[in-house]
């Protein structure tokens, strides 16, 4: 595997998200939130966000990679529980 991957990877998420958040207008989210089907997109729009948000702080001050994602699964239970 390149060594480089994890870089590659982390540039095409990062294309990908700047992408798609030119895509989530004012419009798409008030039509969103008229429709059943949309309000359970929005939520796993904001489900997805948090997760990264959230993974990104984690890695940033944490060394540990196992406690990392213990933390990751936690937080992803515990945003279950709540819908």
């Amino acid at each position: 595997m390149d060594p480089n991957s994890p870089l590659i990877e982390a540039r095409e998420i990062a294309d990908t998200i700047e992408h798609l958040s030119t895509q989530l207008t004012p419009e798409v989210i008030r039509a969103a939130r008229q429709d059943k089907d949309g309000r359970l997109y929005l939520d796993r729009i904001e489900y997805a966000l948090g997760t990264i948000g959230k993974a990104l702080i984690l890695t940033d001050y944490t060394i540990d990679e196992e406690k990392d994602i213990d933390k990751l699964e936690a937080f992803r239970e515990s945003q279950q529980r709540m819908n």
